[in-house]
């Protein structure tokens, strides 16, 4: 059984959608379910749009018959049930206009995008200038060599930048096709999905707070 969300106007865009799943909530008890039934019970539990990509699941490899879905859950996001649900089976879910797509995780990244970070400030050494001493000594007392400025910087190297990047952002999808990070100079050219452009751009910004 599922509790269905409450009545609504119709869902016209993308947006609307994703603020649904956000916003709504369900309980269900699945044992042992196909993956085309629990999409069945999801359009009548939810009222949405579901499209089941089947072709391009299995091109991607992932056997939808062999699949069987197990889950008890008491009102959680609808977002949450989808995730819990198709994603420990290497299902991923996407969302377009106003219809949740479920396909394979790698169809549901999307295509890699170029985008060229500028790292020069993490490249650039900050000397850290000791205050004067103040202390009072005899007219006879000859004070030591002033210690060297210590020098701070975030990374040793755009490599060493570049590997932090690959460490701590999108996690397995490093090994897709089409998926790069490249340094140069004091720059790294990146293509990796949106969502893990996201990701590097957090990342680097607290990078930069640590400096």
């Amino acid at each position: 059984k599922a509790a269905k969300p409450a009545a609504r106007k119709p869902i016209r865009s993308a947006k609307q959608l994703i603020n649904f799943l956000e916003t709504n909530r369900i309980s269900a008890k699945i044992e042992k379910l196909g993956v085309e039934k629990v999409v069945s019970y999801l359009r009548l539990a939810t009222g949405i749009n579901v499209v089941l990509m089947k072709a391009r699941i299995e091109k991607d490899g992932v056997d939808l018959e062999a699949i069987e879905i197990t889950l008890d859950v008491d009102k959680v996001s609808i977002r949450d049930f989808l995730k819990l649900a198709f994603e420990p089976h290497g299902l991923g879910l996407a969302v377009r206009r106003n219809v949740l797509v479920i396909t394979s995780k790698q169809a549901a990244r999307g295509k890699p995008v170029l985008v060229i970070y500028d790292i020069s400030e993490l490249m650039m050494q900050i000397r850290d200038f000791p205050a004067a001493d103040i202390n009072i000594y005899p007219s006879n007392y000859e004070p030591p060599e002033p210690p060297e400025p210590e020098i701070h910087q975030a990374v040793e190297s755009p490599e060493e930048l570049a590997e932090m990047v690959r460490q701590f952002c999108g996690r397995d999808t490093w090994e897709d096709e089409g998926v790069s990070v490249t340094p140069f100079r004091r720059q790294l050219f990146i293509r990796q999905y949106p969502h893990v452009h996201r990701e590097i751009q957090r990342f680097l910004a607290a990078v930069r707070a640590l400096r």
